[in-house]
């Protein structure tokens, strides 16, 4: 008893704590109604600001075509192609494709920050897509634009892609790069396409794919899940757009599960705001929602588990995690690299540990600064090893790799 009222502080301090909780509080809210104030002013200034934006963080395509793939129920899914000055007929054409909330230019944003302009100028032909509900792609009928889930980017998108992608370039294989969700939804397609169908798959890559999303649960994103209406009622895309001159400036908890602001510079998030988010369709958010809560990735039916598929990708396989990983953590990223099937796999940690120029987040993984050199090579090297239009034997693979170790 002594030694609490020892430890108590006079009437002194309880006025000065008092009065110094009252003021923080008037200060915190006060800053809030300025905050408010001030996106309430953009918000109604935003038809006269628009134009400023687009002349500040537009970005104009930088792909040499715009071809598009039509998908079974209606879609036609939009396919930017890069053709090298110098093309390498021995490389097989390379398919990159975003992730959730994005579209292609998210991984084709400008000379320097897209993979697909990299691998171009290496021999490459590249295809940057953007999904269904996402940049230039359409439907004939908008009627079916809510309604679209996971299961029909697997279903009808990817096998329309490669389908249009092999009939452009009169190539017998392909290439797949995948970001995110464009990573994911190729697990889930090597998973339920026929032996038959994979033949046509040189390689591919998983760039921050995570093969769960047990790990979101408390996340920001876990979050959403506890909120339906917010979902329905928030334009993703506009807000973005509308955000897009505090990007970067403001590094927020959101920004943290995002990306690294050390490695990525905040006029490209700038010009991923303004250029590169999109809303995201209902009947997808409530699959990924689900999968979050019950921790089981299955198809709507009930009858394909995605997870349990994972074993079923047999082709040469690349996987990408950055250390600082949010949204596809190196654990999850690891976790479908152990399942998968193929005898020919690696695994990559983009970190400071492992040589690169700092801890990669997920979007660093396609927009940081150095991406270019610490990414984008492991990247082409898998692909010039294993990415080739006719399928190589084990002496002519042995022979490649024994070059390719002499020269570096």
């Amino acid at each position: 008893m002594i030694a609490i009222l020892k430890n108590r502080r006079g009437p002194f301090y309880l006025i000065t704590t008092f009065f110094a909780i009252i003021f923080f509080a008037v200060f915190a809210s006060s800053l809030a109604i300025v905050f408010s104030l001030f996106l309430i002013a953009v918000l109604v200034l935003y038809p006269v600001l628009l134009d400023w934006f687009s002349r500040l963080y537009g970005q104009e395509d930088i792909a040499d075509e715009v071809h598009f793939a039509k998908t079974k129920d209606g879609w036609n899914i939009a396919l930017h192609r890069h053709i090298p000055p110098i093309p390498n007929p021995d490389l097989a054409p390379v398919i990159v494709v975003h992730g959730i909330a994005t579209n292609k230019y998210v991984i084709d944003l400008d000379k320097r920050h897209s993979l697909p302009y990299y691998l171009k100028l290496r021999g490459y032909e590249v295809f940057a897509v953007s999904l269904r509900g996402a940049g230039s792609s359409y439907h004939e009928s908008r009627g079916g634009y809510e309604d679209f889930t996971f299961d029909d980017l697997v279903k009808y998108d990817v096998p329309a892609i490669i389908s249009k992608v092999l009939s452009l370039t009169e190539s017998k294989r392909v290439n797949w790069v995948g970001h995110s969700m464009g990573a994911m939804i190729f697990y889930s397609y090597l998973g339920i396409t026929p032996k038959s169908e994979k033949e046509k798959i040189a390689s591919f890559v998983s760039l921050g794919g995570p093969g769960n999303l047990n790990h979101l649960g408390l996340s920001l994103i876990g979050l959403l899940s506890r909120f339906p209406r917010a979902r329905k009622v928030l334009d993703l895309k506009f807000g973005a757009s509308m955000l897009a001159p505090l990007a970067g400036e403001i590094y927020t908890p959101i920004d943290q599960i995002l990306y690294n602001p050390k490695a990525t510079r905040p006029r490209i998030v700038k010009k991923v705001m303004k250029n590169a988010i999109e809303n995201i369709s209902e009947g997808l958010i409530e699959q990924f929602m689900s999968w979050i809560e019950t921790k089981k990735m299955s198809s709507l039916n009930g009858f394909y588990n995605y997870i349990d598929l994972q074993k079923e990708i047999t082709v040469p396989s690349l996987f990408v995690a950055g250390a600082n990983d949010a949204i596809a953590t190196p654990d999850t990223v690891r976790f479908v690299y152990e399942r998968a099937g193929t005898k020919i796999k690696k695994f990559h940690v983009i970190s400071k540990e492992e040589g690169a120029s700092d801890d990669y987040g997920h979007g660093c993984l396609i927009l940081a600064e150095k991406a270019e050199d610490d990414v984008f090579p492991k990247v082409e090297t898998f692909l010039r090893e294993h990415g080739t239009s006719k399928k190589q034997s084990w002496f002519l693979r042995l022979k490649r790799k024994f070059r390719q170790n002499i020269r570096t």
